[in-house]
């Protein structure tokens, strides 16, 4: 028994130092972005997606480019990578990403950040909008769990980000208008009087003479 539990731990050891199952990526041969590449095929690929255990570099940049609208929508894999380099979400030149592989949280974090401008705290001032710290500033927002760059998500789990995401922005476009009209508001000089209007003063001419009550009508007075 001993023996056999030594030769298992040689293996673990040999597998950690060869790095197998650490880096290695999940692969889908036919992910949703795949099957329906196109705007007009987005509901099958949304639904497609939700049903998928993992989420694909393909997938998730094709899901994100949906996400912002991107025109002209990109079709292909080379296409999505160009649109998604453009926009700032891939360095030019430096793409290393197999489309059919588990995209990295890293990955897809860069992008929201960009998507909606993301400024964070210190680090990403410091260091830009680099994967790790990205992944922190979507944990600190509320948008994802508490997990690292490295790890992926299933289809279901990339499609709930988005919508987070979304309801977000929903949530400080109404926050900014907000903030608009109260500012408006108090502004002085847009119109609205600093008192209530009263009615224009009569001259001293057409002031009565007196305080006293004029007879009624009709009464004779002795």
């Amino acid at each position: 028994m001993r023996s056999e539990f030594q030769a298992l731990l040689f293996v673990f050891a040999a597998a950690g130092l060869s790095g197998c199952g650490l880096h290695d990526r999940t692969t889908i041969e036919s992910p949703a972005a795949a099957q329906f590449p196109t705007d007009a095929d987005s509901l099958d690929y949304w639904d497609t997606l939700e049903l998928q255990p993992v989420t694909t570099n393909d997938d998730a940049l094709h899901g994100l480019l949906l996400f912002v609208n991107t025109q002209p929508p990109a079709t292909t894999w080379d296409e999505r990578v160009a649109a998604a380099e453009a926009l700032g979400w891939l360095e030019p030149g430096k793409n290393a990403l197999e489309p059919l592989e588990s995209a990295q949280m890293g990955l897809v974090a860069v992008c929201i950040c960009h998507a909606i401008d993301v400024q964070g705290g210190l680090s990403m001032r410091i260091w830009g909008r680099v994967p790790r710290y990205c992944t922190r500033e979507l944990v600190h927002m509320g948008l994802i769990p508490g997990i690292t760059e490295h790890e992926a998500l299933t289809g279901a789990e990339f499609i709930a980000l988005l919508g987070a995401v979304e309801q977000r922005q929903f949530i400080d476009r109404a926050w900014a208008a907000h903030d608009s009209a109260a500012a408006s508001a108090d502004a002085p000089g847009d119109g609205q009087s600093t008192a209530p209007d009263q009615p224009a003063s009569k001259s001293l001419d057409e002031a009565p003479a007196s305080d006293e009550t004029p007879a009624d009508k009709g009464e004779t007075t002795s």
